[in-house]
């Protein structure tokens, strides 16, 4: 089986879209909310697919070493590993370097596809190149979903 991340992804950009992140926000010292943790964002993406994992009797690992440092989350169905790597979105260089990262790591572990998921706020448009993507970076198939969160919603 292959895991169909496209159709999965969008039924969680729609959640996002319907729930709010403030709960997941840290505060300063004053208790004034000021940002959105990497690693809590994508708690609440591997939270939303575990029913899924669950059902498939599949497995995601968080932070697995790879050798090459750690992973965000490595997926496993029925024997097949995806590598999927997080950011949340702060300027492009930093989104094109992240790319390649992921491209990187997953080529030195074998695999030829690879999942990048980015978060942003609403609050701060992405330009216009910045963009959901499925192409090919080093021989490794990387998808790119750009998922919008919103800092006020509760």
């Amino acid at each position: 089986m292959n895991l169909l991340f496209k159709p999965l992804i969008q039924d969680y950009q729609t959640y996002c879209k319907r729930r709010g992140f403030k709960p997941f926000m840290t505060k300063d010292e004053e208790g004034n909310f000021i940002s959105v943790k990497e690693g809590a964002l994508l708690y609440s993406f591997e939270t939303y697919i575990q029913a899924f994992l669950q059902a498939t009797e599949s497995k995601s690992y968080r932070e697995a070493d790879t050798g090459l440092g750690k992973s965000d989350l490595i997926i496993n169905v029925e024997g097949k590993e995806y590598l999927l790597e997080s950011k949340v979105y702060y300027y492009e260089k930093q989104f094109m370097r992240g790319k390649n990262q992921l491209a990187y790591y997953a080529k030195n572990l074998g695999l030829t596809h690879a999942v990048y998921l980015v978060f942003y706020s609403n609050k701060y448009p992405l330009p216009e190149t910045v963009t959901q993507a499925d192409e090919v970076i080093n021989g490794v198939r990387v998808e790119t979903f750009l998922v919008e969160f919103d800092e006020t919603t509760w």
